[in-house]
């Protein structure tokens, strides 16, 4: 709920004052609610609890929102799937894949024939897997110029997809880019298949021996045929990940399963690390497709092909995720935070994290550091923002002398455990004690004195009154008097029940008025107004 107090009147027209409290729910907000503990009154904000109330945030990272039961909408830390960086040549997340159609978001590839079925249920990641069911169905891709796959010579690459087999019965293949030589007997090329339970890989023609026609573009009989299977069998019906790697520089490819090492190959003239690296190039005429998922039955998402080695994606969740809420503007700047309490499932070490920060002067979300405000929380956390944030505990009282002000901002964070486990948030609520500026005080008299005139007034009863302003001008609701021994319009005092302005012109006429003032500087408004005319006769 958004509160604001409005004044009538203008500076230069001003009513005896009255002053009014106006709320209205704030827009993503489930509904605000009131409550008073003795004279206190408590205003709840609240996030969450279904999906509606989790909008106007303004920073959403590694998050998402999870449907929960019941309607509700908790909040848990995004899926650990890859994302493109410079290393990229081609990603398949295969979200919003349709029958013919999928988004390959690289412009080194092109689509040939897409027969698969989008897979929203069994997937690792994202909104949807790739689906093979029928031996008919695969992706056929054409590598284009500027693709890791066509340099020459070849560079170091990497390959790896998450597969969820229904099958891994012999011959079945989950990628090739493989036909028939042009230029020499047999094949060239490279594929990857099952035998065995197990993930082979093989390059035929793809490496040979320095000289002897490696760079011509001709087949050699120096090419070196290369075979590596992966030395752990590949359960059906789970998700796991698999890639191969090739270093140009070593010559080492490495096969590996669930990111661990499954198999070494020095592509070298003796084999060994010492030898000399062999030279690696797919023949320019290999015209046939990239084809993912011929023959192959079961699931595959998160296919990637990338220069050098990427950091592989394991895991379900990513490590950590926050999220900040635009910032608040409160009923006043005397609003002080009482508590933050929030329903999570926090489980196998995984935990929430909230903050708060506070200003009596607007800021915008995402600025910069200025200073800490909570010490205890060290440089790091301090730094980063501004103003300094306040790590606040679940139901216990807030710091109210850090925690107040006109504009407010939180922001929670999200930790999970090995990239496996994820806490659950599912809503917020913030209990705050509003403090409105103070009623207008009752000016009672406006005695004229010789070049003076001495006011009195009723003192408020709020317990937190720090003094009072005087208003004076020479025009009815128009207070920029000036010339006064104690300074021009308006003139603060303390918290006294009289003043007596001086320096005033005789048989001038002017008109008074007081306002309030508490201890967080919050002004009320103006009080009934006085006139009084200074003369000599008064000269005691």
């Amino acid at each position: 709920m958004r509160c604001s107090l409005r004044r009538r009147g203008s500076i230069g027209l001003l009513s005896a004052a009255v002053t009014l409290l106006v709320c209205t729910v704030l827009p993503g907000l489930s509904q605000a609610q009131t409550e008073y503990i003795g004279r206190a009154e408590i205003r709840h904000l609240r996030w969450g609890e279904s999906r509606d109330g989790w909008k106007k945030i303004y920073f959403f990272k590694n998050l998402r929102i999870e449907e929960g039961p019941l309607g509700t909408a908790p909040i848990v830390i995004g899926d650990n799937s890859p994302t493109p960086d410079g290393k990229t040549d081609l990603l398949l997340s295969f979200d919003g894949l349709k029958d013919d159609y999928v988004d390959l978001g690289s412009s080194n590839y092109t689509a040939q024939e897409v027969q698969i079925v989008s897979s929203p249920d069994i997937k690792m990641f994202g909104d949807g897997a790739a689906g093979f069911f029928h031996h008919n169905n695969l992706l056929a891709l054409k590598p284009l110029k500027g693709s890791v796959l066509l340099e020459d010579p070849l560079g170091s690459f990497t390959v790896d997809f998450y597969l969820f087999p229904n099958s891994v019965r012999e011959e079945n293949r989950v990628f090739s880019w493989y036909a028939p030589a042009v230029d020499s007997a047999g094949y060239s090329g490279v594929r990857a298949y099952f035998r065995d339970g197990r993930l082979f890989w093989e390059f035929q023609k793809v490496f040979s021996r320095q000289g002897s026609g490696a760079r011509s573009g001709v087949a050699s009989s120096a090419a070196v045929d290369v075979v590596a299977r992966e030395l752990h069998k590949t359960p059906i019906g789970e998700w796991h990940h698999h890639a191969i790697h090739y270093n140009a520089e070593t010559g080492l490819l490495t096969l590996l399963f669930d990111g661990e090492e499954s198999a070494l190959v020095w592509l070298t003239e003796d084999g060994t690390e010492e030898g000399s690296v062999l030279y690696g190039r797919f023949s320019p005429y290999l015209k046939a497709p990239l084809i993912i998922g011929e023959q192959y039955l079961g699931f595959i998402d998160e296919f990637r092909i990338s220069r050098g080695l990427p950091l592989f994606y394991l895991g379900r969740y990513r490590e950590r995720g926050e999220m900040r809420s635009e910032v608040i503007s409160l009923p006043s700047r005397g609003t002080k935070l009482v508590n933050v309490t929030w329903e999570s499932e926090e489980k196998s070490g995984t935990a929430v994290r909230v903050y708060c920060r506070f200003s009596d002067s607007y800021f915008l979300p995402g600025e910069a550091a200025q200073g800490p405000a909570d010490p205890a929380l060290g440089d790091e956390a301090n730094d980063r923002e501004s103003p300094g944030w306040i790590r606040v505990r679940n139901g216990e009282p807030a710091d109210k002398t850090l925690a107040k002000g006109k504009y407010m901002q939180w922001k929670a964070e999200l930790l999970g455990t090995e990239n496996r486990y994820t806490p659950r948030l599912t809503s917020l609520d913030f209990a705050l004690e509003l403090d409105p500026p103070p009623e207008p005080p009752t000016l009672i008299e406006a005695a004229p004195a010789d070049r003076g005139v001495r006011l009195r007034w009723v003192k408020n009863n709020e317990s937190d009154i720090k003094g009072y302003m005087v208003y004076y001008g020479t025009s009815s609701r128009f207070y920029f008097g000036k010339g006064s021994n104690e300074g021009d319009s308006p003139v603060g005092v303390g918290n006294v029940s009289s003043f007596m302005l001086s320096g005033l012109g005789n048989e001038q006429v002017y008109f008074f008025s007081i306002t309030a003032v508490d201890d967080e500087g919050q002004e009320s408004g103006f009080s009934r107004e006085f006139i009084g005319r200074p003369s000599g006769i008064y000269k005691e």
